[in-house]
């Protein structure tokens, strides 16, 4: 069976929905009863599983005015083919067609914001010159509200992957149960374009180095970003009144049988951290969050802005939101692999990721700043397959390499590196970036939690073939 018919009836099949399906009960259970957030259509998973046995009900009819997906039923498996039929057969089917899959590419505060640009520039560039101008962009800063979500299920508000478009998104809140949120990636609202699946680039970063690169780009003065002067980083920042960051991704961070990402008390002893550093003296007392960063000392700046970076959910939290969607995504791939297990259609291992609807690469800011070459050759091979050439990519390649080193010798306020950065004292924090990084990793709260998250980002860059 070629690849593409492969994906069909796999699709076919997840949305028409086989009673064999409940080999999956366990996996959705976990996710289930880890979120107490339901929508209107009751997302648990009896009504979830149901649905999957239920021909009438595709799986990805949610509520929403986007089209659904709608596939026929799988047609009839074929007689066996000899291994050089299925070859003639993969010929005959023609290359990857970018056109047929959205792409998501996610970022957060710190994990590069510019360079998720240039990545939709480089599909871009590739979809004018070689593809007939696909894939295309929705000329977006971001797809759907950043740090925001539907009230009822948790799952981005608006979000919407049109196919043969590339979506650049920032810090996306993925508080829904897993089976949700493999609906919302791949449902359709173009009833033109056939929707195959998605792929997500995933850009991230160790916990460590960008709590310190956070602190020390806020610390600037001027200050690129004017929020900081206005922002609270210790009062509890809650969506529609109630749920707060810790509501939101304890199911998924505060879980985990003997080895979860955090504790409960974890998020009191960082709002303790927050408070015994925020507007404590008289002197202080009116004192900007912007103020606190510049004439603290380093290490106690440093613990404000990491706090705010993991308790604050709509202004900050990106460190805890960053590790929230990690463990999403593996939960949406092994969802579907259950799925495709259940009904008996167990690609070749070395074609199992390229054959499932919903793909993740996970890759990190070390990788694009060590090797910018080779990292944004594997984004391409991963994007778009054999639909261009290896001599265009190659070719793109080199070019972002030398951007890059142009913006390291020129100078750029996203990159911090070996710059010159004194704070109100007059001490140049860049050359504390060694020792503030061992501050943390020593502490007793901030070592073990980013301890965990750093682990937990290590596994999905090895996921991913990468050993940075």
């Amino acid at each position: 069976m070629t690849r593409r018919n492969s994906i069909k009836m796999a699709a076919a099949i997840i949305a028409m929905g086989l009673v064999s399906a409940f080999v999956v009960t366990n996996l959705l259970l976990q996710s289930a009863t880890t979120n107490k957030l339901h929508s209107p259509l009751q997302h648990d998973v009896q009504t979830n599983i149901r649905r999957l046995a239920d021909a009438t009900t595709p799986l990805y009819a949610i509520e929403s005015d986007a089209k659904p997906v709608r596939l026929k039923p799988p047609p009839p498996p074929p007689p066996p083919a000899s291994s050089i039929q299925e070859e003639e057969q993969q010929r005959q089917e023609g290359p990857f067609d970018p056109d047929s899959y959205a792409y998501l590419i996610i970022h957060y505060h710190k994990t590069g914001h510019d360079l998720s640009r240039q990545l939709r520039d480089f599909l871009i560039l590739a979809g004018e010159q070689h593809l007939n101008g696909e894939p295309a962009s929705n000329n977006r800063e971001n797809t759907f509200a950043h740090r925001n979500h539907e009230e009822n299920t948790g799952c981005p508000r608006a979000m919407t992957l049109s196919p043969g478009i590339v979506h650049v998104q920032a810090a996306p809140n993925f508080f829904c149960d897993t089976n949700l949120l493999a609906e919302y990636l791949l449902k359709n609202d173009n009833a033109f374009k056939e929707k195959m699946g998605v792929k997500v680039i995933h850009l991230v970063r160790n916990p460590f180095d960008l709590a310190v690169s956070n602190f020390i780009y806020h610390t600037q003065w001027p200050t690129p970003e004017l929020w900081v002067k206005t922002v609270d980083p210790c009062t509890e920042e809650l969506w529609f009144g109630s749920q707060s960051l810790k509501s939101m991704v304890g199911p998924t961070l505060l879980v985990g049988g003997e080895d979860p990402i955090m504790t409960s008390q974890d998020f009191d002893s960082l709002h303790n951290v927050c408070t015994g550093l925020y507007r404590t003296s008289k002197k202080s007392k009116e004192w900007s969050y912007y103020t606190h960063l510049r004439h603290l000392e380093s290490r106690r700046a440093l613990m404000l802005a990491t706090t705010h970076m993991m308790i604050q959910g709509v202004s900050g939290g990106d460190l805890l939101r960053m590790a929230n969607n990690v463990i999403k995504l593996r939960q949406v791939q092994q969802l579907e692999d259950q799925i495709r297990i259940a009904n008996h259609m167990v690609p070749h291992k070395e074609q199992s990721s390229k054959e499932r609807m919903i793909q993740v690469m996970t890759l990190s800011m070390k990788q694009f700043t060590k090797e910018p070459y080779e990292a944004t050759l594997r984004f391409l091979d991963f994007a778009l397959e054999d639909a261009v050439g290896m001599e265009a990519k190659e070719r793109i390649a080199r070019e972002y390499e030398q951007s890059y080193r142009e913006k390291l010798e020129s100078g750029n306020e996203h990159i911090t590196a070996d710059k010159e950065i004194l704070n109100g004292e007059k001490v140049n924090i860049v050359e504390q970036k060694a020792s503030l990084q061992r501050y943390l990793r020593r502490h007793e709260v901030f070592g073990r939690v980013l301890g965990n998250v750093e682990r937990l980002v290590q596994d999905s860059l090895r996921d991913s073939g990468s050993d940075i």
